[in-house]
């Protein structure tokens, strides 16, 4: 939501760059230590709840059932901070950080230097560099992104390379990292063609090239999404309340009339399809194959693949839809082949694969049980002129408010100060959005900067996604069930925002179920310390229970 208020050889080499990882007293014998894996692996899937493994799992035989069934699965693992967007998430994957450290708070905010909304990827100096030729009008790089990612480092460290492959520019972003000679960072821009940007590379991949020459991502002509499992297997009503009104199976996509108003084309519909996540992963499985990843003994390279297509389709139809259930379906037909490529190419002894999701997503408010405080707010542009009536009645005439990003209110400039200074002011804008129908609390942006201990379990994570000059003024937090905007939406710091799956399979990984304390941020300590290198920052922890490997 966006609201503008105007105003041999090889294997010595190998186990040589290992680090210590504990100190031996003299003369001891030093314990064998595998050599890194040859490929590590970064899958992340939009949108995917962790309840979605038991409710919908049993359907599931290839790629997902094989990294639940047969990997290490962290089953209560759960972001730590409140601000559960796209761009957070997948940085905060690909770094090992929370927001409040590597700076991607949120899809968008408000700058209050340029006094524009801008995007996390969003960068005017880069040019959209589209596959075969070709440029766009979109210009995303890494840019805002304050922390190297966990595959920048590894490729670095280890002599390797990154191939980074999403739907959206700011998943292959925060997962692959600012770019270079030795990156490949593609995703899908919103025209459907697939693109990188100038900040990124030089060259336009040429084994991307001859992938989109060779596969158009979709034909002119209608085409149809249906039922990929048995009718019966699918749990829910189908178009139950919130859901688009007579839009079942089977979904027919095709390129509409266009008139003044409308914009949708054939490639909006693809995209909004599990055929966005099957090219998705048929393009990673092809630049496994052209470039080698995984083949060299004395080097490390990272692949990580953001599926898109689970949020998209889970924004529309919710996160109990046949929709949803189908998406999932199909995902693991396309893991499950990429997991046999990369048995055969690079053996299932010299890769590391690590799942996980950017956020969850809440219930559709339609859908909740009579008498449960659940609903919507579609704007939150009243609120804010009820801000501003609050603030002239305490403060004088004037204009207070400036704009309104997601649940965050940017004041214009000077009136921050006045309001700190007046807690008559404050306590008026609190009374506004405690007022609020649908509101739990507000914290001033001095609350979320304070490094003084909290008692206030939200106040502690919406902290995790606060930066200065980036976040607004003033947060608001929604109660559970209330959503944002007129889809199904996430962004909160509950429990189906938050908990999201973490599971690791392959080389060096311990299967079983774990309990205890894991979140997403752990991801990349833990495949640094299987790849044999450290991290510049992290603020996450190893899950060491769940490796092979000799620890400290």
């Amino acid at each position: 939501m966006r609201l503008f208020l105007p105003a041999g050889a090889a294997l010595v080499a190998a186990v040589l760059s290992w680090p210590s990882l504990s100190a031996q007293a003299p003369g001891a014998a030093t314990p064998a230590v595998p050599a890194p894996p040859r490929l590590v692996v970064v899958v992340a899937v939009d949108q995917m709840r962790a309840d979605y493994v038991s409710m919908y799992g049993a359907h599931w035989k290839a790629g997902l059932h094989e990294i639940f069934n047969n990997g290490a699965y962290f089953v209560d693992a759960a972001y730590p901070y409140g601000g559960t967007k796209t761009c957070a998430g997948h940085s905060s994957i690909g770094t090992g950080t929370v927001p409040a450290t590597h700076g991607m708070i949120d899809n968008e905010w408000y700058d209050v230097e340029t006094r524009a909304f801008v995007t996390c990827t969003e960068d005017a100096t880069a040019q959209s560099m589209r596959f075969p030729i070709g440029s766009g009008n979109e210009h995303h790089s890494g840019a805002r992104l304050l922390v190297p990612t966990l595959a920048e480092q590894v490729a670095e460290q280890r002599h390797g390379r990154v191939v980074s492959v999403a739907g959206k520019a700011r998943s292959a972003i925060g997962l692959g990292g600012h770019g270079g000679p030795n990156a490949v960072i593609v995703w899908q821009e919103d025209s459907g063609s697939w693109a990188t940007s100038s900040r990124l590379a030089r060259v336009r991949s040429p084994e991307i090239v001859r992938f989109v020459r060779a596969r158009p991502a979709f034909s002119l002509g209608d085409q149809t999404w249906g039922r990929f499992l048995p009718e019966a297997s699918y749990r829910f009503e189908d178009a139950a309340p919130g859901e688009p009104a007579d839009n079942t199976f089977p979904h027919l996509f095709a390129d509409p009339i266009r008139t003044a108003r409308t914009t949708q084309t054939i490639e909006d519909f693809w995209a909004r399809t599990p055929a966005l996540d099957n090219y998705i992963g048929a393009l990673a499985s092809s630049l496994v194959a052209d470039l080698g990843l995984g083949q060299r003994p004395a080097a490390t390279d990272v692949l990580t693949v953001g599926f898109s297509a689970l949020d998209l389709v889970g924004h529309t139809y919710g996160p109990r839809s046949h929709e949803v259930q189908d998406v999932l379906a199909r995902l693991d037909q396309t893991i499950g082949q990429l997991l046999s490529l990369l048995d055969r190419a690079v053996g299932r002894d010299r890769y590391v694969l690590a799942l996980s999701a950017d956020h969850g997503v809440a219930p559709l408010p339609e859908q909740a049980a009579a008498g449960t405080d659940a609903g919507r707010i579609t704007s939150l542009l009243p609120t804010g002129r009820a801000i501003d009536g609050a603030l002239r009645a305490a403060l004088g005439p004037g204009r207070y408010v400036e704009a309104i990003s997601s649940t965050s209110f940017y004041f214009r400039p000077g009136v921050l100060d006045r309001i700190k200074a007046t807690p008559a002011a404050a306590n008026a804008v609190q009374s506004v959005l405690l007022g609020t129908k649908g509101v739990q609390a507000m914290y001033w942006s001095w609350d979320l900067a304070s490094a003084t201990p909290t008692t206030d379990p939200v106040l502690a994570m919406m902290r995790k996604s606060y930066m200065a000059r980036r976040s607004g003024d003033l947060v608001i937090v929604l109660k559970p069930l209330w959503v944002l905007g007129t889809e199904a939406n996430h962004g909160s710091p509950h429990d189906y925002d938050t908990h999201v799956p973490v599971a690791f399979y392959g080389a060096g990984v311990k299967a079983g179920r774990y309990g205890g304390p894991a979140t997403p941020i752990d991801i990349a300590p833990t495949l640094a310390r299987l790849a044999g290198i450290r991290l510049a920052r992290t603020d996450g922890q190893v899950l060491s229970d769940a490796l092979t490997r000799p620890q400290p």
